[in-house]
């Protein structure tokens, strides 16, 4: 009887950790970094006049900002700029991966004024993408990130401080935030992810 009981519990805790390794499988296979939303694909001009098309089967980060942002918007981007030269390093840049950065404010952003902006940034064209498009259609865009923004006084524009890191079927695989005055933008959990997602 003792025999049975013996045999019993070892079935037992080896179906357990069967479906324990089975479970831990999934979870890492398909949890491990969650698909927190979907994004309609869309078509928007870049400052060099090129209609960007979201559905490029591409890994891309995008980023929301205007020219005369004081403080978070230059910090973010200057952040960029590391983790342009990171991606091209592991010749990810351009070729799996691309920038995306979406002028909030389209009236006082004009292509010439956002061109220099991005050259202060050593911004490459062929993975980092300044966009720019009409007053409604950046309404729209912001619309379906749930990017919120307002003007509120002179050209002060108030607006969400996150970034959207998307794979390659357009689902936002992670939102992280902008970089501020006490800390920088998290350019190594996003390079893992971008690794993970590119693999």
């Amino acid at each position: 009887m003792r025999d049975k009981l013996k045999l019993l519990t070892i079935f037992i805790c080896f179906i357990s950790l069967l479906v324990f390794f089975f479970l831990l499988f999934i979870f890492r296979d398909n949890n491990e970094i969650p698909v927190l939303d979907k994004v309609d694909p869309f078509v928007m001009n870049t400052i060099t006049g090129e209609q960007y098309n979201l559905d490029n089967n591409k890994v891309k980060l995008v980023t929301f900002f205007y020219t005369q942002c004081p403080d978070i918007c230059p910090m973010t981007m200057n952040d960029l700029k590391d983790l342009q030269l990171q991606l091209q390093k592991e010749e990810l840049f351009g070729t799996k991966v691309e920038l995306l950065s979406i002028t909030l404010d389209p009236e006082n952003d004009s292509n010439e004024v956002i061109s220099d902006y991005a050259k202060a940034f050593d911004a490459n064209d062929d993975g980092w993408k300044f966009m720019r498009g009409s007053t409604d259609e950046t309404k729209e865009v912001a619309g379906i990130f749930k990017m919120k923004y307002k003007k509120v006084s002179g050209d002060f524009i108030s607006h969400n401080t996150v970034m959207y890191l998307m794979d390659e079927k357009n689902r936002i695989r992670g939102i992280f935030d902008m970089a501020n005055t006490k800390k920088a933008i998290d350019k190594k959990e996003i390079m893992e992810t971008i690794r993970k997602l590119t693999e």
